[in-house]
């Protein structure tokens, strides 16, 4: 089986460790054939802390560009952003994608229909926010600028009851994600997030089982994730249980979305 990863953070951000090198050398370290790039975006706009900044962008660019040079004959790197879904700045998705490529969506911030105020995802606290969540996201994902979904089950992390909003959210999800052909991603990140803040909880922030037990009943490709902030932990037991947790309910993993 091929290791790879597409999910990655680096201090750019301001919250991970580590640079561009040191994830390309754990990934050869770990015996990865691709590995993906994929800091916060600069998103001036919304963000004046926790992403990186625009002045930096091109410095970002760079280093992945010295590491593809250097270590291009042991591994394949390529060029990402993780980056919010705002209908209007489209443009600005185009012109990152020209230097990029692929783009990942991390819907941490999603709206309400009619309403253009930013609500947190982290923060969902009833079965209408969800719902606000999943047609926020078929947005997004129909707007074709992604070629990854991160963690679409992110709306489960304050929720926690499964319930029948939960699962209309998740069938809404996984009929995009299956019409536009996207990968939804498996995230090892939430399990990290879970056995450190909530230890005694009896399931993950996510992945949430429910949520993956019907993107199955789709024709919907999946991706295992690390999200690493750290480049110690990219290949960690965290990113084993996340392969184990989606053998185990029958999602159809794709290793590269290449």
């Amino acid at each position: 089986m091929n290791k790879t990863n597409f999910h990655t953070h680096n201090y750019r951000c301001e919250h991970a460790v580590g640079n561009v090198e040191d994830y390309v050398k754990v990934a050869i370290r770990e015996g990865y054939t691709e590995l993906g790039i994929s800091d916060h975006a600069p998103m001036p706009e919304y963000y004046e802390d926790n992403r990186m900044k625009e002045e930096d962008f091109s410095g970002y660019l760079k280093e992945i560009e010295d590491a593809q040079k250097k270590y291009g004959d042991k591994i394949k790197i390529y060029k990402s952003l993780e980056i919010e879904y705002f209908p209007e700045l489209l443009e600005k998705y185009d012109k990152y994608r020209e230097k990029l490529d692929y783009l990942v969506l991390g819907l941490h911030i999603f709206r309400k229909s009619g309403d253009n105020k930013n609500y947190s995802s982290w923060k969902i606290k009833t079965g209408e926010d969800v719902i606000s969540y999943a047609k926020y996201m078929i947005e997004a994902i129909e707007s074709r600028k992604f070629d990854y979904i991160a963690h679409p089950d992110l709306y489960m992390v304050n929720y926690r009851t499964w319930d029948e909003s939960c699962e209309k959210a998740a069938h809404i999800i996984s009929k995009a994600a299956e019409k536009i052909d996207v990968p939804l991603e498996v995230n090892a990140n939430g399990i990290r997030k879970s056995f450190e803040r909530h230890p005694d909880w009896d399931r993950y922030m996510y992945p949430y089982k429910e949520f993956w037990e019907i993107v199955k009943q789709y024709n919907v490709r999946t991706i295992i994730g690390s999200d690493t902030h750290n480049f110690n932990r990219m290949e960690d037991r965290e990113m084993e249980i996340a392969r184990k947790f989606a053998k185990e309910i029958g999602l159809n993993v794709i290793e590269s979305i290449f």
